[in-house]
């Protein structure tokens, strides 16, 4: 097939449109994509890093002045000393820890997870279907607030 002038102009206005139409990716939009893979990688180590119940670790993820809801019918926590005591108590009671990350999503500080929380005690064990809201700030957990899913979930 030979392609005469008119067909290669047309060719051309195709291909130059096609290249107006392509997504523009500005610099602020890229910061905010780097900024959400690191959120989200930071998540997914922080969830994972529960299984070791190691409270130093796990405290390391939060800023000093964390605010932390357990369920939305908890009272709030405020600071990491209140929050550290809390988890002493908590993970002192539990003979095994484990966050199932099932999905999660960041939207620049924002970051949303859905997770099973696995807790294994002397007696039995518990699974929580959770939503966890955090916002995140300088690569630390500033806020946290979890809600209980609903059964039919």
């Amino acid at each position: 097939m030979q392609l005469n002038r008119r067909d290669m102009l047309t060719l051309s206005a195709i291909g130059a449109s096609s290249l107006m139409l392509a997504p523009n990716i500005t610099a602020a939009e890229k910061n905010n994509s780097d900024l959400e893979a690191r959120n989200l990688k930071m998540m997914e180590e922080f969830c994972d890093i529960w299984s070791t119940m190691d409270q130093e670790k796990i405290m390391s993820y939060f800023s000093d002045d964390i605010k932390f809801r357990m369920t939305e019918s908890s009272p709030l926590v405020e600071g990491k000393a209140a929050l550290a005591e809390l988890l002493k108590q908590f993970l002192s009671a539990r003979t095994s820890a484990r966050f199932e990350l099932i999905r999660h999503q960041a939207m620049g500080n924002i970051l949303i997870n859905e997770r099973i929380d696995h807790f294994e005690r002397a007696d039995g064990k518990d699974a929580f279907h959770m939503t966890g809201l955090f916002f995140i700030k300088e690569g630390k957990i500033v806020e946290w607030w979890d809600y209980v899913m609903p059964k039919d979930a």
